[in-house]
């Protein structure tokens, strides 16, 4: 457990995401109090063009369970929880939330995901903007189709977009691929992440 400090992310508090027609929306209860703040393994890095207000990001992980269930119409409810350790026998997704500060505009986010073994698990390429008005699908350098464009949310003074990492049903259960695995962001052209974390996935 790392030591308390102020604007990182909350590594207790309990998440819950609403399944609505396949869309999914994200209630979430955000940084709130800096004396409850607790940065989860996370290092962060700056990258911004201007040194007075460089970009910065946290980054923490959360999973849902396989025990969703439904109330009412086709609403899934699920709760998702914040941690550094998850079962692979109960978890169903992992989330990785990028609390941003002084992002703006269009950006491409670069997330790699290392299994336990250090290779290369996967790698997304996300087109994140902060204008709700820029969501069109636009291409990517290095992708043949054009990619959904993330709406970063707005939680005090963070930017925050989310990547999903699917787990019940996937190579990582059907291979155990169990273990600690690192995922590193990079925004825009950066070489060396602007923030990297380590979860565990473990039977």
């Amino acid at each position: 457990m790392h030591a308390m400090r102020s604007g990182a992310i909350p590594t207790a508090v309990v998440l819950l995401v609403l399944f609505v027609c396949g869309g999914m929306e994200l209630a979430i209860s955000g940084p709130a109090r800096a004396g409850n703040l607790i940065l989860t393994n996370s290092i962060g890095r700056n990258h911004g063009r201007d040194h007075h207000t460089p970009v910065k990001a946290l980054l923490t992980v959360a999973g849902t369970d396989l025990s969703a269930h439904t109330r009412g119409s086709g609403i899934i409810w699920e709760t998702l929880k914040v941690g550094t350790s998850f079962s692979a026998s109960t978890v169903r997704d992992l989330y990785l939330y990028i609390y941003w500060t002084n992002l703006s505009g269009n950006h491409i986010v670069t997330v790699t995901f290392y299994s336990p073994d250090g290779q290369l698990y996967e790698q997304r390429l996300i087109p994140v903007t902060t204008s709700a008005q820029s969501v069109s699908p636009r291409m990517v350098p290095g992708v043949e189709r054009s990619v959904n464009v993330q709406s970063t949310r707005n939680f005090a003074q963070y930017n925050v977009s989310t990547v999903q990492l699917p787990v019940a049903g996937t190579w990582i259960t059907r291979h155990r691929l169990l273990g600690t695995w690192r995922a590193d962001v990079l925004l825009d052209q950066a070489s060396t992440p602007i923030v990297s974390s380590t979860f565990t996935i473990m039977n």
